[in-house]
């Protein structure tokens, strides 16, 4: 028998199936054995009417073994065919995994390329800790944010965070509608109806952060400090915030803090009495209110109505009492207790506002003016706005949407059409021009996503920021993918974050948000976990970028976090930092370890350690025993004491310096 027969007789001897798991103790059927995928070639077609995804997946690996056998991970879907090296290959079907049997079996340190067409409608992921997740669809596409193993259910992978790689993504949807992937876009090209959108991420990557989002979007791009942004928007977070109701145009407030703005008119109520109607629609912060005021013309005697209902306008008069806003005092008196309480000095406080009846609500109100009858009347309808108090929402918002004025007498019934006399006879002050009350078209109303635009424009300085911490950038693409999609969480899918559309309702949340997606662009993109029990290191140190931003911004120290939280009971401390995956531990525990750490050593010594850990490990997967020795190296200290108490081990840990 000659060398080379001798050869292949002892391969096939010797060959075995692949692991059929990455040995991950918190989800064992994750990931698999016996080869390492240095690339995936992604190219997958999309039918937003059937929902049906179409794929044609090419995976090259290299083994890690002899293999007769291999898995990839695949739940639902439906396999057409397969191959390995461009021959035939089995397969079979065993719960989430597609077993391949190549035609012959594969030497180890060899490089070799699987092809895998697919089809069939992606399952969306309910998982009681996390939420949705994986490939959720929306009224016009998908997104996909496939934390912990939601790669699976689109693409066959290796869906585990140890085995990063390379992709490209090709992905074809009809005519109008818009593929955001991760990466680079390298063109599109338009056949029979149909677009195809190609993208190339060139630095490794999980599995669990590979994306793509199909939709209408409206579309930025932009480079600043050598960074590429794209940001994708969903267009219907970009419409117009309202519209008229009837005709062509409405009246609205404009924003503005602080600010009391009000039409104003003079009405005779017959002896009969009469009535005030309109719509509004609000969209206003915990300390901005909408509220018609009256008082007999001649008479000091200025109060606020209720309306008809009793419903939409409340009593509850918030923070407004500070002063700001003098005229007030008429309506509300602040108490001894500190309380604000809805009486003043000559009448009662009732309002309406996005607190006490939902954002964005649309309301028609009613307000009986018997009480007048037989008196002039002057009305306002006012929109007045104060600072935010501690708690409160400080997002600027929008402001008040009105239209339909209706007074039972005819004066000043009105939908502010521009027939020659706009206003009907209602007088606005401040004027329109001094950030007044404005008659607008729907074209001229802002965008619903106004905190969208806000929030996102902040990409560039909080990526300056973050670079001055934890080093450069580590990829060249940035950006963000933001849909009306029914998703638990945002994640940090790599160089192009996905976000739900309820994540930007404040400012200060999304803004905060936007910087811990970001942050894991160093902590759990360019450096993975090894296993899932090593996340505190992603998510902990991504919620301690959120405490630095603070810091930086005068919103509270990172010690002051750090104490806030450290008061959590018992419960809170029975699991080690390493032994939990999704639970509100390896957020903020995560982060007041990392506290102890700087602490410790100093600033200088820890920035050092966490730019040496992204520099050292990026592009690959480290753990919690990886970074405590980065951090003995870096410092020169043995740090034993603080990832014993603080990492590997259960109970509250004492704070010592």
């Amino acid at each position: 028998m000659n060398q080379a027969i001798l050869s292949f007789v002892l391969a096939a001897v010797v060959a075995a199936p692949g692991a059929a798991g990455a040995g991950d103790p918190y989800f064992p059927q994750d990931g698999n054995g016996g080869y390492d995928v240095r690339h995936y070639d992604l190219a997958v077609g999309y039918d937003p009417t059937s929902g049906v995804l179409t794929g044609h997946a090419t995976v090259d690996a290299v083994t890690t073994q002899k293999l007769s056998a291999f898995d990839l991970d695949l739940t639902g879907l439906t396999v057409n065919r397969v191959t390995v090296g461009g021959t035939a290959a089995r397969w079979t079907r065993d719960g989430g995994e597609l077993v391949i049997t190549p035609a012959a079996k594969l030497a180890d340190r060899v490089a070799f390329t699987v092809v895998v067409d697919y089809s069939g409608v992606p399952q969306v992921t309910d998982d009681p800790e996390i939420g949705t997740s994986g490939f959720v669809r929306t009224d016009d596409g998908f997104v996909i944010a496939g934390e912990p193993h939601g790669a699976a259910t689109w693409y066959p992978a290796n869906d585990h965070p140890s085995d990063k790689a390379t992709y490209a993504f090709h992905v074809t949807v009809p005519d109008g509608l818009t593929a955001i992937a991760n990466g680079r876009l390298t063109g599109n090209s338009s056949r029979g109806g149909r677009t195809t959108w190609n993208y190339a991420a060139t630095a490794p990557m999980a599995s669990y952060l590979a994306t793509v989002s199909v939709g209408r979007y409206d579309l930025r791009s932009y480079t600043a400090n050598g960074v590429r942004y794209t940001d994708a928007v969903d267009s219907a977070l970009t419409a117009p915030e309202h519209r008229p109701r009837t005709g062509s145009r409405m009246l609205y407030s404009q924003a503005g803090v602080p600010a009391y703005k009000r039409i104003s008119h003079l009405v005779d109520v017959p002896a009969s009495g009469g009535s005030l109607g309109f719509h509004a629609h609000v969209n206003t912060a915990d300390s901005a209110y909408l509220f018609v005021e009256a008082h007999t013309v001649g008479d000091d005697d200025w109060t606020t109505l209720p309306d008809e209902t009793g419903y939409q306008m409340r009593d509850w008069a918030g923070s407004m009492c500070d002063g700001t806003l003098p005229f007030l005092a008429h309506y509300m008196t602040r108490e001894a207790d500190g309380s604000c309480s809805p009486t003043g000095t000559t009448g009662a406080w009732w309002a309406l506002s996005s607190f006490n009846s939902g954002p964005g609500d649309d309301s028609e109100v009613t307000f009986d003016l018997a009480r007048y009858a037989g008196k002039q009347v002057e009305l306002s309808v006012t929109y007045a706005t104060k600072p935010a108090g501690p708690g409160e929402d400080s997002t600027e918002r929008l402001g008040v949407f009105l239209d339909d004025v209706t007074v039972s007498t005819g004066q000043g019934s009105t939908s502010f059409e521009a027939d020659g006399d706009t206003m009907d006879g209602w007088t606005a002050s401040p004027a329109s021009d001094d950030n007044g009350w404005k008659s607008i078209t729907a074209a001229q109303a802002p965008a619903a996503g106004y905190v969208i635009t806000r929030a996102l424009a902040r990409q560039p300085e909080i990526m300056e920021f973050l670079t001055s911490k934890f080093g450069p950038y580590p990829f060249t693409e940035a950006g963000a993918v933001v849909d009306d999609a029914p998703l638990s969480f945002a994640l940090e899918t790599q160089t192009r974050p996905t976000y739900p559309s309820d994540v930007f309702w404040y400012e200060d949340k999304a803004v905060s948000t936007v910087v811990h997606e970001l942050a894991h662009q160093w902590f759990g993109d360019a450096v993975s976990v090894e296993k899932w029990r090593d996340i505190w290191l992603n998510e902990g140190f991504a919620t301690y970028a959120q405490w630095l931003w603070d810091e930086r911004n005068g919103s509270g120290t990172a010690q002051q976090q750090f104490d806030r939280f450290y008061g959590l009971d018992d419960e809170y401390w029975a699991r080690p930092l390493d032994d939990s995956v999704t639970s509100p531990p390896v957020y903020l525990r995560g982060a007041m370890t990392l506290h102890v750490l700087r602490n410790r050593v100093g600033d200088d010594t820890f920035f050092r350690i966490l730019r040496t850990w992204v520099a050292t490990h990026k592009g690959g997967n480290a753990s919690s025993a990886d970074f405590q020795a980065t951090a003995e190296r870096v410092s020169g200290r043995q740090l034993a004491d603080i990832f014993t108490a603080w990492v590997f081990e259960p109970g509250k840990p004492t704070v010592v310096k």
